[in-house]
């Protein structure tokens, strides 16, 4: 199975060496996960997961998500995922009081 790795490692504009050293890895590993030649360890599998912020089902391509969607509507709520994933901590702050401001 092909991990989502080249396209989380993308949205964070990171190169696979970049990913590699992150992870205490190589970057001839990295491109293999990415080609689908081999598969990183669970320990990695974890450790990739946690640092793009998304759950193993996700980095496996399952996405879940608790509104029932349209084509439409799962089209931009996977855009929006992806440029949320892009910001850091502080800005995912901000992001989420001016949501809940928009909600009250």
């Amino acid at each position: 199975m092909k991990l989502r790795i080249k396209e989380l490692r993308e949205e964070y504009q990171m190169t696979q060496k970049e990913l590699a050293q992150k992870i205490s890895n190589v970057q001839r590993n990295v491109s293999n996960w990415e080609n689908g030649t081999s598969e990183p360890d669970c320990q990695t599998i974890l450790m990739i997961a946690e640092m793009f912020d998304v759950s193993i089902d996700e980095l496996f391509g399952r996405e879940y998500s608790p509104v029932v969607a349209t084509d439409n509507n799962n089209d931009d709520i996977s855009a929006l995922t992806r440029l949320i994933r892009r910001l850091n901590g502080e800005q995912r702050i901000a992001l989420k009081n001016m949501l809940l401001a928009f909600l009250n």
